[in-house]
C-alpha cells in the first residue's frame, strides 16, 4: 500500500512540474476566450493562463472538441492536445464466392445511422466513386472490365476512411464494424495557428476560422503575440 501511495505521489509531482512547464511557455495576456464563430459556424478556443486550452466547433451536423496544452511565440499559438483514440474501421469478415456482385456490410453505433457512412470504390479509371449505404448491405457489380480495384469505407462527415483493401477477383463479401473511440476529439499535435494581425487563424474542414479575443464592453484590450 505505502508503494502505491508513493507512486501516485510521484505521478502528482510530475504533472504538476509539466503543467509549470507549459505556464513558463504561455503569455498572460493572451489567456482569455477567443471567438470564431460565423454563419453556419459556432467555434470558441479558451486559452488558460496555466497553459492549458478548450477548443469546440459546431458545424452542421457535426460537433468537435479538443483540449490540451498551449504555448505562443512571435507569430502565434502551438496547440498539443491530450492523447486521443481515433475512430476505427475493422475489417470483421471476409468471403470468397463467385457471384456478379460484391456485398458491403457495416455494423454502426445506434446513435450513429448507416445512412451516415459510404463505400469508397477506385474505378478502372482512377476514379473514385463514392456509394452512400441505405438501410442494409450494399451490392456492388462487379463486371469484368468494369469493376473497381480497391474499395475503402468512408464517414464523410467527420472525413474519416479505413485504409483501402484491394478486390480481388474472389472477394465477394466483406463485414465491416465501425468502432467509435474519441469520435469528435480533435488530436491537435503541435498544430499552429498563426497570427494575422487581429485573430488566431485556424483551417478547419472547408473553412478558415479566425478567433478574435472576446474583450469586456468596459476595456479596451487587444490581444497579440509578443
Amino acid at each position: 500500500m505505502a508503494g502505491r501511495g508513493f507512486n501516485r505521489t510521484i505521478v502528482a509531482g510530475a504533472l504538476a512540474l509539466m503543467t509549470q512547464a507549459a505556464a513558463a511557455d504561455v503569455p498572460r495576456s493572451l489567456a482569455g476566450t477567443y471567438n470564431g464563430s460565423e454563419m453556419e459556424v459556432g467555434t470558441e478556443l479558451r486559452l488558460e493562463a496555466n497553459g492549458r486550452y478548450q477548443y469546440y466547433l459546431s458545424y452542421g451536423a457535426l460537433d468537435e472538441t479538443s483540449q490540451g496544452t498551449w504555448t505562443a511565440d512571435r507569430s502565434g499559438i502551438t496547440l498539443t492536445s491530450d492523447a486521443v483514440k481515433a475512430p476505427a474501421f475493422e475489417l470483421v469478415e471476409t468471403k470468397l464466392g463467385k457471384g456478379k456482385e460484391l456485398v458491403v456490410s457495416l455494423d454502426t453505433p445506434e446513435q450513429l445511422p448507416l445512412q451516415m457512412f459510404s463505400v469508397l470504390l477506385v474505378q478502372p479509371d482512377g476514379n473514385v466513386a463514392e456509394v452512400p449505404f441505405e438501410d442494409g448491405p450494399l451490392h456492388i457489380p462487379m463486371k469484368a472490365g468494369k469493376a473497381p480495384s480497391e474499395m475503402a469505407i468512408a464517414f464523410s462527415l467527420y472525413q474519416l476512411a479505413s485504409q483501402p483493401y484491394a478486390l480481388s477477383p474472389g472477394k465477394r463479401t466483406m463485414h465491416f464494424r465501425f468502432v467509435p473511440n474519441d469520435l469528435g476529439k480533435v488530436a491537435f499535435n503541435h498544430y499552429r495557428l498563426a497570427w494575422d494581425g487581429q485573430a488566431f487563424v485556424l483551417k478547419r474542414f472547408d473553412r478558415v476560422l479566425r478567433f478574435r479575443k472576446e474583450v469586456p464592453e468596459n476595456k479596451n484590450q487587444s490581444a497579440q503575440p509578443n
